[in-house]
């Protein structure tokens, strides 16, 4: 909730439910956050606050991810690395709108029953993804690889891609991969690349936010809330996060 406004700032967002993303803020581990009128979202009545909070960060990046950084078309096919995550739940989804055909790795039987529920066909991790997507796909390899894991993943991420396929990097959760060498890249004409939120502006990201909130309004879209927390328990939620037992996005929860 708005509850107060700088200088120039409209006076219509004040009392407003709201959520935002944006790179430099006053902090968000807190009760009390200053942010940037540009990045907030306006949140519709309809949403619940906990899916609110679950929009900015994920759901602007797994937009950003299939509307900016990839332009994959029906009949296409894409792996999603932890598919099972915040961002690779969304991602699979809004894929799907697209109509391209999702494949998603998740680490444990649960998480591959959650990336099976949302349509995609789940993949264990390790050396037999590369044969389950070849065999899938007639032996030619999915258009795209988005990964968020890094290191662990990078042998399979190039492995599984066809001819002209595109490898998009957004975070490297396992550490950073190893560095690319040209001539990994010339047989099959592949591509790299890498997509960060905030290298645009926030007002870029004006009809993202309008139309996620439409798509989870309408049932399109699902938000899978995996835990919540109380803010002074935010170290037992990045223990978790660092040790891959969650799913879905996590919440920290400001005292009332």
């Amino acid at each position: 909730m708005v509850e107060g406004l700088g200088p120039g700032v409209d006076a219509a967002w004040l009392g407003r439910r709201v959520a935002f993303w944006a790179p430099r803020t006053s902090g968000t581990y807190a009760e009390h956050a200053a942010a940037p009128a540009a990045t907030l979202f306006a949140l519709r009545d309809d949403l619940d606050f906990s899916v609110g909070a679950a929009l900015p960060a994920q759901g602007l990046t797994a937009y950003g991810l299939t509307h900016a950084a990839t332009t994959l078309t029906p009949g296409q096919t894409a792996v999603v690395h932890a598919a099972a995550g915040g961002v690779g739940a969304l991602l699979v989804q809004l894929l799907q709108r697209r109509g391209v055909r999702v494949f998603g790795t998740a680490s444990t039987p649960a998480k591959q029953e959650l990336v099976g529920a949302l349509g995609a066909t789940p993949l264990p991790y390790g050396p037999g993804m590369l044969d389950a997507v070849r065999d899938a796909t007639g032996g030619r390899g999915v258009d795209a690889v988005f990964d968020s894991v890094g290191q662990a993943t990078r042998a399979e991420s190039f492995a599984v891609l066809g001819r002209y396929g595109h490898l998009a990097y957004f975070g490297e959760a396992s550490g950073p991969p190893a560095p690319i060498d040209l001539e990994e890249l010339y047989d099959r004409c592949l591509r790299v690349s890498c997509f960060w939120l905030g290298a645009d502006p926030p007002e870029r990201w004006d009809t993202a936010r309008r139309e996620l909130q439409e798509w989870v309004a309408d049932g399109t879209v699902r938000i899978t809330v995996g835990q919540s927390f109380p803010l002074h328990q935010a170290a037992e939620a990045h223990r978790l996060l660092e040790s891959r037992e969650t799913h879905g996005k996590l919440l920290l929860v400001p005292a009332a």
